[in-house]
């Protein structure tokens, strides 16, 4: 697609967007005594710039002039559907975190330094807008590399405690992994056209499945997908609460982003094997996540899971895109790209509005373990009541966003079951299609246990006994998400229109806003209408036949209490269990006292499990890593000054003989 320089107008919103949060990053560094206060709105007003910028701007390519470049490439930047798309999504979780994070960092001073910290999200906004809008690979780079460095500091905010420290670690570890896979995919695409430009790498073919796979690892590991998934459930428990919805709700989607880009729109990379080989990881990643989410006690590593779910949920659209691109089904392709996209956004609002639910709860109940929550519908009502909605949407129940863009993956799904280029292709249409709904029912489960554990019933700790409602600002925040969760579901089918420009980028007849098929205003109305009937007609028997108030039968305890409530093991226990070759699900139950068999004075039971992926596969890896890392220290660094001054030469011989070369 042919992009028509346009220098001015919204490009300029973008920009001074963008040098408000830069402001917000040196502010937080040099001026850290205001930091509640001046940094909040600074960055609010960034987001709200590059909203407008995003929502109401055309296209552009800006390249700015010398001194600014990158090697032999310029630093340019692409304005076009797909980066505000992605723009759109950076600034609307950067203006609800402005709101929401001041009354959070509260009840972390002063271990955190909260200057510091602002800054880190102000730099980690900044370095995922400059991945979206990188015209070159260079510059794409320079970007992810300050976003994860950011991010790396983020996660390591409270580094006073081991397990964070540690944390951190394993995130630095795995993009560093997941940077050496890109790089080395970028280099070999750079040898294939002699070309750093991402508007240059139109190659298809057999030739390219090697960088593509490259790129993809690359890509899958910063997204969270399977197998590369291990850091994400371990770094969002240790980084705060705004942070872990920045990370999970956006950053992570900077690598969809990148595959969106380079696989599927303008010139791109196509090779026959990446849209069968997405789909099956997508497909792996979306039931792994969910059922390692159903085992989990920390909330936040619950949810953390769940973004694993969703990340193969959207790579699963993106390899139906692949399939009809090679198929030639432009319908196919368009169903792909739309789903993968909406589903990208609602991912990022609900996720986000999830996050601050359980950092609400963190910050107030002071314990992220459901076993020790209980009761906070009565304590904290419009927190409960916002991570209802977003529960409700993450299960994709009807009318909220979930659905909506869930609905677009099953209408893929169900195109290729029915034109499929061969019967293996529709088989498996049908399969997957079989694999998301399972994938939804067990997500429901989930979030049943999630809400009903941390909000219903009673207490199960005095911290959650004594807890109270959220600050202003962070029920605005979960607020505002809970709305869009609500409004993007409804008016769904005006969303077909941007999506449909993505969608056509390569050029394709745009097909997309005829598929939608399911009213969804009506449906809303309907729902809202049934609703409101039956609270009418509960309050009028009510009236008529008013509560009487007896004591329950508590089979044979002396009142009613919160240990005599189901808990969270319990809950996931029989789903568990059905599933137990995949991770080894155990219970073990420990009774005690002297004539325990009938009167026992203790019972404690503990679940287990092995995660196979982890215990069997990554840590001999790492173990045979490091021993090799050792030999070769040891013989590389041998305390010789002859083999340094050799190393030396070595390298300066090497760097003029590529010189030469060019």
């Amino acid at each position: 697609m042919s992009i028509p320089e346009l220098p001015g107008g919204f490009v300029g919103w973008c920009h001074t967007a963008l040098f408000a949060w830069l402001g917000v990053a040196i502010l937080g560094i040099v001026v850290r005594r205001y930091a509640g206060l001046v940094l909040p709105i600074l960055m609010a007003i960034g987001g709200l710039g590059l909203l407008c910028g995003a929502i109401f701007g055309g296209n552009a390519l800006v390249t700015l002039p010398l001194p600014l470049f990158l090697g032999d490439a310029a630093l340019s930047q692409v304005y076009d559907p797909l980066s505000r798309w992605f723009l759109a999504i950076i600034a609307l979780i950067g203006c609800t975190t402005a709101f929401f994070a001041p009354g959070y960092f509260q009840h972390l001073s002063p271990r955190i330094p909260r200057g510091f910290v602002w800054a880190g999200i102000g730099l980690l906004l900044i370095s995922m807008a400059g991945v979206v809008l990188a015209g070159n690979a260079l510059a794409f780079l320079v970007a992810w590399e300050l976003m994860a460095l950011s991010s790396f500091a983020l996660v390591a905010t409270d580094h006073a405690q081991a397990s964070t420290r540690r944390a951190a670690l394993i995130y630095l570890g795995a993009t560093r992994i997941g940077t050496t896979f890109l790089m080395a995919g970028f280099l070999w695409m750079h040898a294939l056209t002699g070309s750093w430009t991402f508007a240059d790498w139109g190659v298809s073919g057999m030739a390219v499945l090697g960088p593509a796979l490259l790129i993809l690892a690359g890509l899958t590991t910063k997204a969270g997908g399977w197998p590369f998934h291990l850091w994400l459930p371990i770094a969002h428990p240790a980084a705060p609460a705004p942070v872990s919805a920045i990370m999970s709700g956006v950053m992570i989607k900077t690598a969809i982003y990148a595959m969106v880009r380079l696989f599927l729109v303008g010139n791109h990379l196509a090779t026959p094997a990446l849209g069968p080989i997405i789909l099956v990881i997508g497909a792996i990643s979306a039931l792994w996540g969910v059922l390692f989410a159903l085992l989990q006690h920390d909330l936040k590593r619950l949810l953390a899971y769940h973004s694993v779910e969703n990340i193969g949920i959207i790579l699963m659209g993106i390899g139906i895109a692949l399939v009809g691109e090679q198929a030639q089904i432009p319908l196919l392709t368009q169903l792909g790209i739309a789903a993968a996209l909406f589903h990208t956004l609602n991912h990022a609002i609900f996720k986000s509005l999830l996050f601050y639910g359980a950092g609400a709860v963190d910050a107030r109940a002071h314990t992220r373990d459901i076993e020790h929550l209980g009761g906070l519908i009565h304590r904290m009502p419009w927190t409960a009541l916002s991570f209802v909605v977003g529960s409700a949407a993450i299960c994709a129940l009807p009318p909220l966003n979930g659905f909506a863009s869930e609905w677009l993956l099953y209408r893929g799904f169900f195109d290729l079951a029915l034109n499929g280029p061969t019967m293996l292709v529709r088989f498996g249409a049908l399969l997957l299609m079989g694999v998301l709904a399972l994938i939804g029912g067990l997500a429901i489960a989930c979030f049943v246990k999630a809400v009903g554990v941390v909000f219903l019933g009673m207490p199960r700790s005095k911290q959650a006994e004594h807890a109270a409602e959220a600050d202003a600002g962070m029920v605005t925040s979960q607020g505002i998400l809970g709305v869009l969760c609500i409004g993007l579901g409804v008016a769904a089918p005006l969303l077909l229109l941007p999506l449909q420009a993505i969608a056509t980028m390569s050029g394709q007849a745009p097909l997309l806003t005829a598929t939608w098929t399911i009213p969804m205003s009506a449906l809303a109305l309907v729902m809202a209408c049934t609703l409101a009937g039956l609270a009418v007609l509960l309050a009028a028997l009510a009236r008529r036949h008013p509560a009487r108030r007896f004591i329950t039968w508590e089979c044979g305890f002396g009142a009613l209490a919160s240990r005599t409530q189901y808990t969270a093991t319990s809950f996931a226990q029989p789903i568990s269990r059905l599933f137990s070759a995949i991770y080894r699900y155990e219970v073990d139950i420990e009774v005690k006292g002297k004539n325990r068999r009938h009167f026992p004075s203790d019972v404690s039971v503990h679940a287990t499990h092995e995660p196979y992926l982890e215990t069997r596969i990554y840590a001999p890896l790492a173990r045979a890593i490091q021993r090799a890392a050792g030999i070769f220290l040891l013989r590389l660094q041998a305390g010789s000054i002859h083999q340094y001054l050799l190393y030396m030469v070595a390298v300066l011989i090497l760097l003029v003989w590529v010189g030469v070369r060019r």
